[in-house]
């Protein structure tokens, strides 16, 4: 990778793409409080890491067309928001993703006639901002049962993985999502099922799902759908799992 400029972009929520209508990221952040607990023998301060958090906000144009923002963000649910973030549309590229609660739906009209909003989104799911990789190509379509593109991570890594699936339709049928895994890209050690979401019937899109799975995660990885469906649109994004992480997946 190398430096990039801010295009082009995708922005999800909830299974809807509105990468159409929003018009930019404010603030994608990860803020850990710094706790001072400095003892009486000391003559400088000693901090302490707090809880990790994780906030997005951003601006829109209002649209009100079906599966455009207004229909995605006009019910502020209670429940959690699935957000994801890709920075490019390539497998590889940068993705932020948070299990969040939807704040606000704040709406301004300028006097240029401008009808814009803002939202914002804080973590909610005991789970701080993960910044992730996308498995695949940004959004993509696979009309019946595939086998996605694989990705190389150069060598296996030993801390689990957290996946996030974001649909944004199915046609018809049931789709199920599956991150498999291979140690030499299916040459000789077949891929196999890493993590799988929760199976999606049509009338069940747009929706969203995180998921993890535990232990040594083999160097390639890719995705692939099973069951019985056509056009299912989709995007899944990635992150491997670390030593330092506070929680293991």
């Amino acid at each position: 990778m190398a430096k990039s400029v801010g295009f082009p972009q995708q922005f999800f929520i909830g299974g809807y793409d509105v990468s159409g209508d929003v018009g930019a990221l404010e603030r994608v952040s990860s803020p850990v409080p710094m706790l001072d607990v400095t003892a009486i023998n000391k003559s400088a301060v000693e901090r302490l890491q707090g809880l990790a958090d994780g906030q997005i906000v951003f601006n829109s144009w209002f649209n009100d067309a079906a599966s455009q923002e207004h229909a995605a963000l006009k019910g502020l649910v209670t429940t959690d928001r699935i957000v994801l973030w890709a920075l490019g549309g390539s497998i590889g590229s940068t993705a932020a993703g948070l299990v969040a609660k939807q704040m606000d739906y704040a709406f301004n009209r300028g006097p240029d006639g401008a009808l814009a909003l803002s939202v914002e989104t804080l973590g909610a799911s005991g789970v701080a901002l993960e910044w992730m990789e996308m498995l695949t190509a940004g959004k993509i379509t696979h009309a019946s049962a595939t086998n996605g593109a694989s990705q190389d991570n150069a060598a296996s890594s030993a801390s689990g993985i957290a996946a996030i699936l974001e649909v944004v339709s199915l046609a018809t049928g049931t789709a199920t999502f599956v991150v498999q895994e291979s140690s030499d890209d299916g040459v000789g050690d077949p891929f196999a099922a890493k993590a799988t979401f929760t199976a999606v019937a049509a009338a069940s899109a747009p929706t969203a799902e995180r998921i993890t799975a535990t232990g040594t995660v083999e160097r390639y990885l890719r995705v692939a759908t099973t069951g019985t469906f056509t056009t299912a649109v989709f995007a899944i994004a990635i992150r491997r799992g670390t030593a330092q992480d506070r929680i293991a997946y």
